[in-house]
Parts: structure tokens; sequence; C-alpha cells
């Protein structure tokens, strides 16, 4: 790709701006996403970097979903998980932005080699909806679920990837380099049998909670970074707040809390009053991530590691004038449980 020579350094300064990229140099996807994430006021180890959901390479059988959490573990903290928080997969199955089925996932505090305890519970589809967990282990081990799932938690390779410096410098593919090289996130993964999660057709997002209060919530990739306040595109009064606002809120109120966010923005590059931008719309709220568990396929099907979404997105958003950053992934992916690379 020629280096955005059809949108010029107009079209380039609201890229930038879009993304939000520009003040947080480590936000990106969901990374450092809103300020009640960051410090000193928020805690990194319940923002959500991304959530991957995918059909098992090495069992067709059953679905992954991965929630990785706290972005740049072992520097901004010791990668350890939240002691009293609540790390929630949502699953609804029948289509109406509210949750069927909910695996949560509980921490203890760590010992003096930073190893706590892990407790997995189920709320919803034919579960104990109670406190009693139905798996129980620690932290960096493979933990058995009962009838055939898996799960661990850990830090591993932050398995994002884009070029973060090219998109400041205004000169990307030149030649493209992973800016999340070399950083780690901290990770749930879990496994388990699809027929477990009420239908092939589902929508998965991911959430944390502290003291019974939503902090954080993501399903597909950048929808918090890209659409909501902080970006060029909103109305005079608009406070940087409603990115916490956003991600405190439930996917099924996005239609009508946050549309016109994410139609305002589309227009930039669609024009006022576009079809396009309000059937996407449409597709990006709520902000739940859609996936046919029968199907090997990857974004905007669910989410597999290895998915470029940066350029899918990059190229939906402009309308085609910026399709690429020229980066691919670099990590070491696994075809087996728990699929993440090892830490770095």
């Amino acid at each position: 790709m020629k280096k955005f020579t059809k949108i010029g350094v107009y079209g380039l300064s609201i890229l930038m701006l879009l993304f939000g990229l520009v003040a947080v140099p480590s936000q990106a996807a969901d990374h450092l996403d809103a300020p009640g994430l960051t410090p000193p006021g928020g805690d990194t180890r319940l923002d959500i970097t991304d959530v991957y959901v995918f059909q098992s390479p090495s069992n067709p059988n059953n679905t992954v979903l991965i929630m990785g959490i706290n972005p740049l573990a072992g520097v901004l903290n010791n990668g350890t998980f939240r002691n009293g928080a609540a790390y929630d997969f949502k699953i609804d199955s029948n289509g109406d932005a509210k949750e069927d089925l909910t695996y949560r996932i509980r921490f203890g505090a760590p010992n003096n080699s930073g190893v706590q305890q892990v407790r997995l519970l189920q709320e919803g589809g034919g579960g104990p909806d109670n406190d009693d967990p139905i798996a129980k282990g620690r932290t960096g081990q493979t933990i058995s679920v009962p009838g055939g799932g898996m799960l661990t938690a850990g830090v591993f390779d932050d398995p994002f990837f884009f070029d973060l410096n090219a998109f400041l410098a205004v000169d990307f593919c030149n030649p493209g380099t992973n800016f999340f090289t070399g950083l780690n996130i901290s990770a749930i993964v879990l496994e388990v049998p699809s027929s477990w999660l009420g239908s092939n057709n589902i929508g998965v997002w991911a959430r944390t909670v502290l003291n019974e209060k939503q902090v954080d919530r993501m399903g597909r990739p950048a929808i918090n970074t890209v659409f909501i306040p902080n970006n060029p595109f909103e109305p005079s009064g608009s406070e940087p707040s409603q990115k916490n606002s956003f991600n405190s809120s439930q996917p099924r109120t996005d239609q009508r809390k946050f549309r016109s966010e994410v139609v305002d923005t589309l227009e930039i590059f669609y024009g006022a009053g576009s079809s396009t931008a309000q059937a996407l719309a449409d597709f990006l709220l709520p902000d739940i991530l859609t996936v046919d568990t029968s199907s090997t396929a990857g974004f905007p099907n669910g989410r597999q590691l290895a998915d470029d979404v940066i350029d899918i997105e990059l190229g939906l958003v402009t309308n085609g004038a910026v399709t690429s950053d020229c980066v691919g992934n670099d990590s070491t992916f696994s075809n087996s449980f728990p699929y993440l690379d090892t830490a770095n």
C-alpha cells in the first residue's frame, strides 16, 4: 500500500485522533482505553485489552474464550489478578444482547511467589447459580473443568499487533513494526464444549467487576477506543468520562446510548446521512463479539488470535481509504491449549 496517498494529511490527522493514540501511547485495541482504568485512580489489572472467541483448532466440538487483561503486565504491576474482583465471560445464546450464561473467574491473594488460587463459577445455562466453584486450582496451571472443559490464567505474550509508532509518525508500512512485540498481558483462557453455550450462534463479551460495580467491558476490538469520547467528533461539552460510562454500561443499551457517537465518526469518511454509516453502526453495536461456533472462520466471526483486526477495521472505518498498517502477527501461537504464546 502506498503511504496514505488517498487521504492526505487531514485524513491522517483524523485517524490519529480517531484511534485516541496521541495522548496515551500504549492505547490500542482496548489497552488503557479509559481514564477509569489507569493509575492513579484506576487499576490496570481490571483493564480488558482484548477478547477472543474461536473454535478450538484441536477439537472442533469445543469453543475457546480468552480474556486479555492488564496491559504491560510486569511493567505497570507484577502481572497478578485483582484479589476480590470478578472476571466474567458473558454469553448470549438467543441474540437479545442479554447474557444467558456467565462464567465467572475469581482469584485469591497472591502468595510470595505471585501464585493465586483460581475459582471458576457458573451462572445460568443450567448451572448451580451459587458460590460453589465448578472448578478450582492455581494460576499457571491447567485446571480441568468437569465435563470436558479446561481453564488457565497467568502471564502471556500480548497477542495484539499494530504499528503504533508508525501511526503516530504518519508513516505506515515503512517498514511496519509491531509496537507490542516483547510486551506481556495477564490472560484467562477457558475452553468448554460448544454444547454448553446453548446455541451455535452466540454473542460473547467480557467484563471486570469490583465491589459489585462493573469496571470494564469489551466485545469487539476497539469500539470504546475508536468511537467513544475523547475524540474530535463529539458535541461541545462532552466529557472524557463518557469512556468510563461506556465501560460501566450494558451492551443492551449501546444502541440507545452510543449509536450517535458511532455514526458521527463513520460519517467523517462516508458522508453525512450515509446509509453505510447507519448500517455499520448497526453492525458495531451492541459491543458483542458474535460467533458461529460450528465455523472455523475468523473475525468478524468471533476473533482468532492471529486475525488482523486492525486492517479489517481500518478499511471499514475509513471507507477503504486505509486498508493496512503493514504489520502481521509475530507471536508463536499454538494449536493446543492454552494457544497463547509464552510470556517474554
